[in-house]
């Protein structure tokens, strides 16, 4: 029965992956420079045009405000005009009754008297609402006037943003899944890469299991050692086999171990800096962080995004250091996996001296 499985393949269709992410984040990089030079110029008129819609919410505001007092005063006119006439007919009919109390008459008189001036005051109110009414509306409409070219413009830029942001979008989704189905074959390349030191080495019993190589990805904060953790025990393993039987030379590739700390080091710096330079759903690609996920974190980044520091620094030099980290990230991941393939296949071809 065979010890050993030639990974040799899903090696090469991770490097393949990742290949195709270094292309689509230069992709994205670029459609997010095209979004950002729209959304530059839309943040910059944004604080104007919204200083312009708050004063005209206000102004809308007090418009339907006095529409309402003026409504109110007018129904309460309404109804104190029915009651006063109802009064003044109950009055002329005891007027000159002289059966009917003086103080009962008195009464009578106070309370039309006192509804009468509850008539005048709401007639007051409304023609002060209305004046405030009229004032207000002029108001807007010269705004609207003055601001015309400015509302024009911000919705210009506004309805430009879409379609690149909408074509950055789209890339970023394709680039996610791409670098989930990475991350899936690599763990599985890990998995099958333990399951053969497991084999051939029966002291690896008492060490990590086969499965952590797949779950270290994919537990939050743990997945941010684990899966080096995984990798370097592998590789150690894997050289201490080949040395033992022959297979390689005592001093064959000494430091390689600090080049995986340099690999999984590159890995986390281009993870990280992906959720606060290019925002959006790049959260996906920390799980660490999908916690955050309710925050601006799934807006644009806070360089290229609606706030934060989007104008302090030159957008160029970011786009270049995402595309850079990136590349170095997934070109040096390429060149470990191919490595680590050299000695899975030269296991595999001396399996018999296993």
């Amino acid at each position: 029965m065979k010890k050993i499985t030639n990974n040799v393949g899903l090696g090469k269709l991770t490097m393949l992956l990742d290949a195709v992410i270094a292309v689509c984040i230069i992709i994205s990089v670029v459609l997010l420079i095209r979004f950002d030079k729209v959304n530059v110029q839309l943040q910059n008129t944004k604080p104007m045009y919204d200083a312009y819609v708050q004063d005209s919410l206000r102004l809308e505001q007090v418009i339907g405000d006095c529409q309402k007092k003026m409504d109110n005063a007018e129904a309460q006119q309404e109804i104190l005009l029915v009651k006063i006439d109802s009064m003044k007919e109950s009055y002329k009919a005891i007027e000159k009754d002289r059966t009917v109390e003086k103080k009962v008459k008195d009464d009578l008189q106070n309370a039309i008297k006192f509804d009468e001036d509850q008539y005048n005051s709401f007639v007051t109110a409304y023609t002060e609402d209305s004046t405030t009414q009229v004032l207000a509306g002029d108001t807007l409409k010269l705004s609207r006037a003055a601001n015309a070219p400015l509302i024009d413009s911000y919705t210009q830029l506004e309805q430009g943003s879409k379609s690149p942001r909408m074509a950055y979008n789209i890339m970023i989704i394709i680039t996610i899944l791409l670098f989930i189905c990475k991350v899936v074959f690599f763990a599985l390349w890990s998995f099958r890469n333990m399951k053969n030191v497991h084999a051939v080495s029966p002291w690896m019993e008492k060490s990590t299991k086969p499965m952590w190589a797949i779950l270290g990805w994919f537990i939050p904060v743990y997945n941010l050692m684990k899966p080096c953790s995984v990798f370097s025990e592998i590789w150690d393993e894997t050289k201490y086999i080949m040395k033992d039987k022959g297979l390689a030379s005592d001093d064959d590739d000494e430091n390689q171990m600090e080049f995986i700390g340099l690999w999984w080091g590159l890995h986390l710096f281009a993870k990280c800096i992906l959720p606060l330079v290019v925002g959006g759903l790049m959260v996906c690609f920390n799980y660490w962080l999908l916690p955050l996920a309710c925050t601006d974190f799934l807006d644009m980044g806070v360089f290229f995004g609606i706030k934060g520091f989007f104008l302090n620094l030159n957008h160029t030099f970011v786009a270049i250091l995402v595309i850079l980290a990136w590349l170095l990230y997934m070109g040096y991941e390429i060149y470990m996996v191919n490595s680590y393939n050299k000695m899975n296949q030269m296991l595999a071809d001396n399996e018999s001296k296993l």
